[in-house]
């Protein structure tokens, strides 16, 4: 095949006939595969809202943990305190060297 451009004959391009070999895809083939992408999506939303849902029921139930740890403490200072305890000018536990260790 030949084509005529700028008045001079030359050979169609590789381009040229690639246009011409591709098959035209359905629009039934088109909106199969748009639903297919769309399903997956939407599983890949539901996946992620349940990790997020975990995530804030584990948040939820450190704030409470930690809510719970902080009211022990203070129950306990306050009961130390009421025995007449001298807790806090006693040295760290941490601080104290055995005598072994050097």
């Amino acid at each position: 095949m030949r084509e005529m451009t700028n008045g001079k004959m030359s050979k169609a391009t590789g381009a040229n006939t690639n246009i011409e070999k591709q098959t035209d895809t359905s629009p039934a083939d088109m909106n199969e595969a748009y639903r297919r992408g769309c399903k997956l999506l939407h599983e890949k939303c539901k996946a992620i809202q349940r990790s997020n849902e975990r995530l804030v029921f584990r948040l939820h139930k450190v704030r409470k943990m930690t809510k719970t740890r902080m009211r022990d403490v203070e129950l306990l200072k306050a009961r130390l305190d009421s025995h007449h305890d001298d807790w806090r000018t006693a040295p760290d536990p941490t601080d104290i060297k055995e005598e072994g260790e050097e």
